[in-house]
């Protein structure tokens, strides 16, 4: 694992024992693309999630999130236990600035994929705009991320399952400097016990890539 991310996911593991207390959070995203959602102050979030595809091994990434103040995230992710088809460890940050205009209609800016380019990918600067449909949740944006400019949008829905959320939630995002596209469907799940459930299959529109199945699993604590 990187040792940089080894050694901030230990302080915050152990900050996170001794701190411990009920918090219920939602994903600060949709499937493939932000959101205006930022995860609540003083709430910090470990993931796990990976990636997997039929012509290639399974990708693994740890991170965590965290809101400092209200409105505020930030976070650092990145690819840990190395495989054969993924061999490059590298840790990347991201922040994110959140404006509410009013109760259904809020702003974001932010930047992601801070870190080695050669194995992060160039930063990802990005803005998008949330409006409450009632109906839906409905979300656009777009990056100028260099040599991958783009816009992308999506919508998601949370209903009772069980007397627990869940989030039904698909996008579309431009890829490849505009020359293709991702989209995607998938859910949030609340499994109680300060866990959530995230999964989510992306289908690019470009030939040469695989069709890829995402699952991700939150541990939200409230300090």
């Amino acid at each position: 694992m990187n040792s940089l991310l080894r050694k901030i996911l230990v302080v915050c593991l152990m900050l996170g024992l001794f701190h411990v207390a009920p918090a219920f959070g939602t994903a600060t995203g949709l499937n493939n693309i932000p959101t205006t959602d930022v995860v609540p102050k003083d709430v910090l979030v470990f993931q796990y999630y990976g990636n997997f595809a039929n012509d290639s091994g399974p990708d693994h990434f740890l991170g965590f999130k965290y809101g400092p103040f209200k409105n505020v995230e930030i976070g650092l992710d990145g690819r840990v236990f190395p495989t054969e088809d993924y061999r490059e460890e590298f840790a990347a940050a991201q922040g994110k600035v959140r404006f509410e205009l009013s109760e259904k209609l809020a702003v974001a800016g932010g930047i992601a994929n801070l870190g080695d380019h050669d194995r992060a990918g160039r930063e990802f600067p990005y803005a998008v705009l949330s409006y409450d449909l009632g109906l839906f949740r409905a979300h656009f944006g777009g990056t100028i991320q260099k040599d991958n400019e783009g816009f992308f949008g999506g919508i998601d829905k949370t209903v009772k399952l069980f007397e627990r959320d869940f989030t039904l939630r698909s996008d579309l995002i431009q890829v490849n400097d505009g020359d293709d596209v991702i989209a995607s469907i998938g859910f949030v799940c609340d499994l109680g016990h300060n866990l959530l459930l995230e999964s989510w299959m992306s289908f690019p529109s470009a030939s040469e890539q695989a069709d890829v199945l995402t699952m991700k699993l939150d541990f939200v604590i409230r300090f």
